[in-house]
């Protein structure tokens, strides 16, 4: 896991340092000092695009020093301040402060953001000062714009593979998140909304809270620590994934739909073995396939049913409804498994197997497609006794599910009728499918803590303590 930008770094470069403060030379400093004071005079005349004009070079030389990232912003407002107004900083200025000071309730260190300097800017610029209202403007609109773009960024070593960019969060510049601060009409309501996540963040930010709360320590606990990680594969999704979503935790083997922010349902799904995990992933249920075929994966071919009908017979392969076919063109056609060298397949030789569609297919009824690579999909299955178990590791990575017909219902409001084999039916809305994989996640009562059961938590803490410790040398 890659670690963050060190606190808030002006256009993506390396981070300004904690003991050489570039604002404590002089000539910035100065003038610093004389264009504030000049837009305070503006702002009390009303002649803010006045001054603006006349002290555009110099205003620009002191933005463009320390952070010419936000340039723009502060160009396109004529130079005007956000958290300043006239010769005193704003009452907002204070709930800033808290805000950086509340970061480590979401795991982010808040001297990352430089909390004890903003403190101090905070108070020099109750002076009036104009070269110490000028360092908390700046200070103010860095720290906010890295707390915020953190607060919505996994950690790198937390990254989904978002297979459809429709379900990917969308990237927030720092200059787009500074400017929605400056345009809106409260910034104490847009604090509490850029602090909004999803459900399941929300939920583990309350309970974090709650162990700090139930076992007081100066340094955070193993089961702490496991938190704090899942808050990071929480930030994976979006802060709003849409009207409705569908969340699977390959951690819990189950499933979750949500509807207008709210949890409408769950079902349990069967997901991939230890050797062959489920991937995070993101991606778009964009139609369904009724009646399906069921594709057999080459390994399986080549595994499973060539040594089954060299030992068998070729009849067991026509019992269970499967056949062999030419190739995977649209002329393929079929063969006879009795013309078929199984040896030949057995030790390698690729051929195109599919099960037909009916009451044993493996598929089920109904596969719900989120076009990917990684050919990962969920779908009915005829085996329901597995979902009887505690233990649901038992696929090749796909996502089997309790009651496809009761998503069927939910996604498309009715039940298609599909009269030929492998019918596609769309949605008229695609829905955003997220695949998780949290060992601790929010529950009714508290924390719930779940097995780790593909092994990667353990690599994935270090990398997160990695991470801490460097954002305090900062």
């Amino acid at each position: 896991m890659a670690p963050r930008r060190q606190r808030h770094s002006q256009s993506g470069g390396s981070a300004r340092s904690t003991k050489q403060r570039p604002w404590q030379v002089a000539g910035v400093v100065a003038a610093a000092a004389l264009i504030l004071g000049f837009a305070a005079e503006a702002g009390r005349s009303g002649n803010l695009p006045g001054f603006a004009s006349a002290q555009n070079s110099q205003l620009r030389t002191v933005i463009e020093a320390e952070a010419p990232d936000l340039a723009a912003v502060y160009q396109a407002r004529r130079y005007a301040p956000i958290w300043v107004k006239g010769d005193k900083v704003r009452p907002e200025a204070q709930e800033l402060v808290a805000l950086i000071a509340s970061a480590g309730q979401d795991g982010l260190e808040p001297e990352r953001y430089g909390l004890s300097h903003l403190k101090q800017d905070l108070t020099a610029a109750a002076t009036g000062e104009p070269a110490a209202l000028a360092r908390f403007e700046l200070d103010a609109s860095q720290a906010y714009v890295s707390y915020v773009s953190d607060l919505h960024s996994p950690a790198a070593g937390e990254k989904m593979i978002y297979t459809d960019p429709a379900a990917a969060p969308r990237p927030m510049a720092r200059a787009d998140i500074l400017l929605a601060a400056a345009e809106a009409p409260s910034l104490s309501d847009h604090f509490d909304t850029v602090r909004t996540m999803n459900p399941v963040y929300e939920g583990l930010r309350k309970d974090l809270a709650r162990y700090r709360a139930q076992h007081r320590s100066k340094t955070p606990d193993a089961n702490e620590q496991l938190i704090l990680l899942n808050l990071e594969r929480a930030r994976a999704l979006p802060a709003n994934p849409g009207r409705r979503y569908i969340i699977v935790d390959a951690a819990a083997a189950m499933l979750w739909m949500y509807q207008d922010g709210k949890l409408v349902d769950s079902m349990k799904v069967i997901v991939g073995k230890q050797n062959e995990p489920t991937p995070l992933m993101a991606g778009m249920i964009r139609y369904a396939m009724f009646n399906p075929y069921w594709n057999v994966p080459e390994d399986l071919v080549s595994e499973g049913w060539a040594p089954r009908v060299l030992a068998q017979g070729p009849q067991v392969f026509t019992e269970k409804n499967m056949e062999a076919l030419s190739d995977w063109s649209p002329n393929a056609h079929v063969l006879d498994p009795a013309s078929i060298d199984w040896r030949a397949v057995a030790a390698g030789q690729y051929l195109r197997v599919r099960q037909k569609p009916g009451a044993g297919n493996m598929m089920g009824n109904v596969k719900f497609m989120l076009p990917n690579d990684l050919g990962i999909y969920l779908h009915d299955t005829p085996n329901k006794a597995l979902f009887a178990s505690t233990e649901r590791w038992f696929s090749s990575g796909c996502v089997r599910l309790e009651d496809a017909p009761r998503l069927t219902r939910w996604l498309f409001g009715e039940t298609p009728n599909a009269p030929t084999p492998d019918y596609r039916v769309d949605l008229k809305e695609p829905v955003p499918v997220y695949i998780t994989y949290f060992t601790a996640a929010p529950g009714p009562s508290g924390v719930t803590f779940r097995r780790d059961i593909y092994g990667r938590d353990a690599v994935s803490m270090a990398a997160l303590a990695e991470q801490r410790d460097l954002d305090k040398a900062a």
